[in-house]
């Protein structure tokens, strides 16, 4: 039985949208379709797996050679659309262990769309500390947070009610960094806010 194999791009991300068995017939016809991908410089990868109603131990050996071949920062894979048979497989295997597996394409773009855990963190350190383009989020506790961000960092913070971003809180904004930062700011913030 053939499989066939749907590709389209979205937000650089190349998607194959799988139908059919994954088995040992099928198998090699997806492994020739990722050497071209991979010789072409793709890396980031999602499959659709809503059309797949059987996956082999053949078809699991191909997702993990694109695994190991994207290991260590080179690229990004994720799987989809599992039905409940081809899950049970995964489960029982270990492989969803092994992979990020999404409901759907949404659910997998969403994930894939947030910002990376130390990007988010100064992110919002920087609202906290007001340098942020936007005023102080509105958290019962974002005045102590800016608070404790400014003294962990070794600033002085000045209140400014300037702009209130909710009635019951009053933002934060800080003096300038020293032209230095104390060594380690990054994990201080990253201890302050629990991020490991």
């Amino acid at each position: 039985m053939a499989i066939q194999i749907t590709q389209e791009q979205q937000d650089g991300v190349r998607i194959l949208a799988l139908s059919g068995r994954l088995d040992t017939e099928t198998a090699a016809d997806v492994e020739l379709v990722l050497q071209d991908l991979l010789a072409a410089g793709e890396s980031r990868y999602l499959f659709d797996l809503t059309g797949i109603g059987y996956v082999s131990s053949a078809g699991l050996r191909v997702l993990l050679g694109l695994a190991k071949k994207l290991d260590g920062g080179k690229g990004e894979l994720k799987l989809c659309g599992l039905n409940a048979s081809v899950r049970q497989v995964f489960d029982m295997t270990g492989f969803s262990k092994l992979f990020a597996i999404f409901a759907n394409r949404d659910a997998a773009f969403g994930q894939a769309s947030k910002p990376r855990p130390e990007a988010e963190l100064a992110q919002q350190a920087a609202r906290l500390l007001g340098a942020g383009r936007s005023p102080a989020p509105a958290h019962p506790q974002a005045q102590a947070l800016a608070r404790a961000a400014a003294s962990v960092l070794g600033l002085k913070p000045m209140v400014a009610a300037a702009y209130v971003s909710s009635p019951a809180i009053t933002p934060v904004r800080v003096s300038p960094p020293a032209p230095a930062a104390p060594a380690g700011w990054l994990a201080k913030l990253k201890a302050l806010f629990g991020k490991s």
